[in-house]
């Protein structure tokens, strides 16, 4: 059995007391606020202010699982109080986060005398880097031309890995490498590479990747010359590579949530605040309806992408066998709901979107750009939905729907992370299996309620299950177009059953956006009634209002005219 952790302490708590010491993103003043963040990017230069200010917090302790002497107890606390970094700054996230998911290989599988030397490194300051892609192969992990192969007592390495982040700063490389000597699935390994343990003449650092987002971030490469590491350095299995990879993007995958919640939640507030001032056609912006509406719609993708979110942090932690469906549904459509909102966004705030100066410092801009590296890394758009479309067997086998219920809980102890079984593939989907349960539970609420938007939303959700369920048994080839729309279904599906289960037991009423949260998910492009807005509008306006809090409970988040431009 798992053993239960858990600090006794409220993710929301932590995540108030980070955004306090941080400052509010929207004010000039602070240790990581839009100052910091559109400066560090201008120049492209490594955040070190910033993440000196994390470090101060205690935030590299939460790198480090619990068990081996950090406070990581759950990837839905990490998600939390990551979120809050993001919504500053997406590159600092990108950049505090990589100890845990760069050295994801060493906490899975590595042994506990390399568990012990990461933990010890990352908690006195250093960082991890993760070698897995090539220039000429990209996913194609098979394909991998950097060699590590067996002299002795030692592995001899050659070859050279790209798109590293942290390459330049980091102390360990978590670092997938073939022998030479095999071939086939069985061919990778992964070694724990020291870089302070190599001659000078045995590696060398690559120079940097320009990027369009995240500027701040260091993107290199790493190339090796015949650098010799003890055997002891391999992690794992000889030749387990490849699972190990996945495993590890699995977990990956459900953090990147995180840094598209906290652009989402900052571009919203940008664009409700500059708006709410804007005087246009004898009133302010946000007096025309067309605004209002597209405004209320990104609060409602915010809320309806955090329930995702929430939900998949969960099932690695309680549903570790579903992780392979769970983590793939959050990569894919959590950014690509928040991408799509951003550009939106983008039309309502019309020429600001565009600029470096006024309305924060060009902030929007800044965002915007980081937002579509999410898509991108730890697995492409077509990737994702490859890895997706390859667990359609999981549909075919019953499940009960009641062993899902663990992911929609809300606050306790949550089983470790390490040390659970997570498969390439999901024998079952336990959440859509109770489709039609939940879809008529929701249209049983919606119409006590008077909620027609949720009733159509209910009757949508149990009308899209059939459809995938068949799709499922066809012998779709994952890399196809049919299969990767397939997955795009599926991924919908699951993502707006995760939403409609967190509706309220019993009697109570349910959310104003919920049934517009379901359609958001379910079918995007879809309009959200006039009505709907019209209920929303006040807590939008929260967002602009001097010492709310947000509905997510990130506390600190004030707005005032010093950030934003004379009007």
């Amino acid at each position: 059995m798992a053993r239960l952790t858990g600090e006794g302490e409220d993710a929301a708590h932590r995540a108030r007391a980070l955004a306090a010491h941080l400052g509010d993103p929207l004010r000039p003043e602070g240790p990581l606020t839009y100052a910091a963040s559109v400066r560090d990017d201008r120049e492209q230069r490594f955040p070190a202010e910033s993440l000196a200010a994390l470090d101060n917090w205690g935030y590299r302790a939460y790198q480090v699982p619990a068990e081996h002497g950090g406070r990581l107890t759950s990837l839905e606390d990490l998600l939390t109080i990551g979120r809050v970094i993001a919504e500053r700054d997406p590159a600092v996230t990108l950049i505090a986060n990589s100890p845990l998911g760069a050295a994801m290989p060493v906490w899975l599988a590595g042994s506990a005398a390399q568990r012990r030397q990461v933990a010890d490194a990352v908690l006195g300051g250093a960082y991890v880097a993760l070698g897995i892609t090539e220039r000429a192969h990209g996913a194609d992990l098979l394909a991998s031309e950097t060699t590590v192969r067996r002299e002795g007592g030692a592995y001899v390495i050659d070859g050279e890995k790209w798109l590293i982040n942290n390459a330049a700063q980091a102390r360990f490389v978590c670092l997938l490498a073939r022998d030479p000597d095999r071939t086939g699935m069985r061919s990778l390994s992964f070694v724990l590479v020291d870089l302070e343990e190599l001659p000078a003449e045995a590696y060398e650092i690559l120079p940097r990747v320009p990027t369009h987002g995240v500027r701040a971030a260091q993107i290199g490469g790493i190339r090796f010359h015949s650098a010799r590491v003890p055997a002891s350095a391999l992690i794992g299995r000889a030749g387990a590579g490849l699972e190990l990879a996945a495993a590890s993007l699995s977990v990956t995958r459900t953090l990147v949530p995180a840094l598209s919640l906290g652009v989402l939640a900052t571009a919203l507030r940008c664009c409700t605040a500059f708006l709410a001032e804007r005087r246009l056609y004898g009133g302010t912006a946000t007096d025309i309806p067309y605004v209002r509406e597209e405004l209320a719609a990104a609060l409602v993708d915010l809320r309806a992408a955090e329930a995702v979110a929430r939900a998949c942090a969960r099932a690695p932690h309680v549903l570790p066998d579903l992780v392979p469906v769970t983590s793939a549904v959050a990569k894919y459509l959590v950014p690509k709901v928040v991408e799509a909102r951003m550009r939106k966004l983008s039309v309502v705030l019309g020429a600001r979107s565009y600029l470096r100066e006024g309305h924060w410092s060009g902030l929007f801009e800044k965002l915007r750009r980081d937002v579509r590296l999410f898509g991108l890394f730890d697995g492409s758009e077509p990737v994702v939905l490859s890895s997706l479309a390859a667990q359609a067997s999981c549909l075919d086998a019953p499940a009960d729907p009641r062993r899902a219920d663990a992911l929609f809980a809300r606050g306790g102890p949550l089983p470790s992370l390490f040390g659970q079984d997570t498969g390439p593939f999901a024998d079952d989907d336990p959440v859509t299996a109770g489709v039609e349960e939940t879809g008529a539970a929701l249209e049983r609420l919606g119409a006590a309620h008077g909620d027609s938007v949720l009733c159509q939303a209910a009757a949508a959700l149990r009308a899209a299950a059939p459809r995938v369920r068949t799709e499922a048994l066809d012998a779709l080839d994952p890399r196809s177009l049919a299969g990767q729309q397939f997955a795009d279904r599926y991924a919908r599906l699951f993502a707006a059953t995760c939403l409609a289960r967190t509706a309220p037991d019993g009697d109570g009423p349910p959310a104003p956006w919920l049934g517009s949260g379901i359609f958001t998910l379910l079918e995007p492009g879809r309009r959200m009634p006039a009505g709907t807005a019209h209920l929303l509008w006040e807590d939008v306006a929260r967002l602009a209002r001097p010492g709310t809090e947000p509905a997510d409970g990130t506390a600190g988040l004030e707005l005032v005219a010093q950030g934003g431009e004379s009007r």
